[in-house]
């Protein structure tokens, strides 16, 4: 069921006169603005975007100018079907819902992501151990390794892929 709001006119937010000057009703909106700022008064954010929609026509000359001779100067956002349109409708996307993962799926999604990290870095340990050794077995190792962790980091990212056109649809 829609909530009835009556309507309000921009002068009657801002409190002034529809002959009031440009300076008071600048007056007016800075005051409002600081008292009903959200950083200010978390409980006043509604009121606050009725006083910016009234400031954006009242403080702007031209629009101020539009909305006294009685045309319309309100934005009127998204227009559906408009001929002006770049033609993309977002109601003719599909609709995909989103798929929850499982806590088990997240920790395995992490673990599985940080493996080839942790091989790396293994790799990396063992061959400044061969190098310091001098030790052609362990510098052999570490290459074996180092390669281990690039085939690896490429499944985490086809694995990765799969997923990501799994719950697109």
């Amino acid at each position: 069921m829609p909530i009835y709001r009556p309507t309000v006119t921009p002068y009657e937010v801002l409190g002034v006169e529809p002959t009031a000057s440009d300076a008071e009703i600048r007056r007016a909106y800075v005051a409002l603005a600081r008292r009903f700022h959200p950083d200010a008064n978390p409980a006043g954010e509604e009121r606050m975007r009725a006083v910016n929609e009234a400031w954006a026509v009242l403080g702007d000359r031209a629009r101020r100018r539009d909305y006294d001779r009685g045309r319309t100067a309100v934005d009127p956002g998204f227009v559906p079907d408009d001929p002006a349109d770049d033609g993309f409708d977002p109601r003719s996307q599909p609709d995909v819902p989103y798929r929850p993962h499982t806590a088990r799926e997240v920790r395995r999604h992490g673990t599985f992501t940080m493996l080839p990290v942790a091989i790396f870095g293994g790799s990396v340990a063992v061959g400044t151990a061969g190098v310091f050794f001098d030790s052609p077995a362990l510098f052999g190792t570490a290459v074996i390794m180092f390669t281990i962790a690039c085939i690896s980091m490429i499944v985490v990212l086809l694995v990765a892929m799969v997923n990501a056109s799994r719950d697109e649809g």
